[in-house]
Order: C-alpha cells, then structure tokens, then sequence
C-alpha cells in the first residue's frame, strides 16, 4: 500500500465502479427481461473503456484500455447480431400467420440465448486480460484475484459455481477500483539516490 494519494486516478475509480455495476445488472436484465439490460451493459462497458482509459494514460500502458476496447466491441457485436437473429425469427411467425413458420420463435431464441452467453463469455475474457494488466501497472491486488475468479467463473459458466466465481470476481473488481487512487503505486517512481526515473519494472 502506497502513502502517497494519486488524484488523476479517482476519475477511473468512479467510472470503474458503476461501469461494473451497469455491466454485470445489465447482463441479467438481458437473459430475463427479454434484452432490456442491453443499454445499460452497453453503458456499463463504455464507462469501464472511460476507466481503463484513464489509467493507460496515467501509467502510459495502452494494455489495459485495448483489452476493454475488445471487450466493448465483442459486447456490441454480439448485442446486435442477438436482436438480429431474435428479429428475424419473429419476423418469421408474424409473417406465416396460421401456417408453420420455417423457424420456430422457441428456436431463435435459445439461437439467441446461446449467442448471448458467447458474447458474454467473450467480454469476460477480453476484461480478464484488462484486469491483470491493471494489476500489473498499479500493483492493487484486487484486480488480480477479480481476474482470476472472472476466468474461473467464464470456465465453469454451465454449472452454478461458475456464475458464482464470476460474481465474487466482479466484488474484487469493485474493491480494486475503490482501492485505486490510494493503494496504486505511482508512475515512474523517482530513485531518491540518483534523482533521476527508475524504469526498471517497465
């Protein structure tokens, strides 16, 4: 834990903090209320790209902001081709009143359903890798575990532990954001001794 308060990180932690929330409440509207979380899992992804954003530039590392740019991108993709298919399956029904549809509404939406989950499990891995390099840059631990669990989770995501390590993952990673602007050692350290900037982790 480092003494020394860094402000320029605040930003990030609050962008962090309810970009996760938006992500994660989004993704459950989105399975059960037919799609409607997928504004704000969008938002949610926008204001987590805002944060990492922030925090590439502090630390001058653009690792972490392209991962969640990935992870952005991937939901988006994925968000679209989903209303796509569900769009096209019911279109299918209305115009085919009272004679069989070639593609039944319960076949596009476990099509959906299933591309869904792939976005998901997509997003994740993109912010796995986002996480572990803001571990690497700020050295706040949190983010670490959060990466691990959300990897461990995406893993086990057909049975029940999987959607439960996702969720702890996704309090490490609130923990992680919250800790930023105090436990998050700063850039460039200056070497009392030499006076000049130790690059050496880098």
């Amino acid at each position: 834990m480092y003494s020394q308060r860094i402000p320029e990180l605040e930003p990030a932690r609050t962008y962090g903090i309810l970009g996760i929330i938006l992500e994660f409440f989004g993704g459950i509207l989105n399975i059960f209320i037919n799609y409607a979380g997928l504004i704000a899992e969008v938002l949610g992804l926008i204001l987590l790209l805002n944060s990492m954003n922030l925090i590439s530039n502090y630390y001058d590392n653009k690792k972490p902001f392209k991962y969640m740019l990935a992870s952005v991108i991937s939901g988006i993709l994925i968000g679209l081709i989903v209303i796509l298919v569900f769009g096209i399956s019911s279109y299918a029904v209305t115009t085919h009143a009272g004679t069989a549809p070639p593609v039944s509404p319960a076949y596009g939406l476990l099509v959906s359903l299933f591309i869904l989950l792939l976005g998901v499990i997509a997003s994740i891995i993109f912010e796995y890798f986002a996480y572990k390099s803001v571990y690497e840059l700020t050295g706040v631990r949190d983010f670490n575990t959060a990466a691990n669990m959300l990897l461990i989770g995406v893993i086990l995501t057909i049975i029940i532990i999987g959607i439960l390590l996702i969720f702890i993952g996704i309090i490490f990673v609130i923990l992680g954001f919250n800790k930023l602007p105090s436990d998050a050692k700063p850039r460039n350290p200056v070497n009392p001794e030499e006076g000049i900037y130790d690059d050496m982790n880098f």
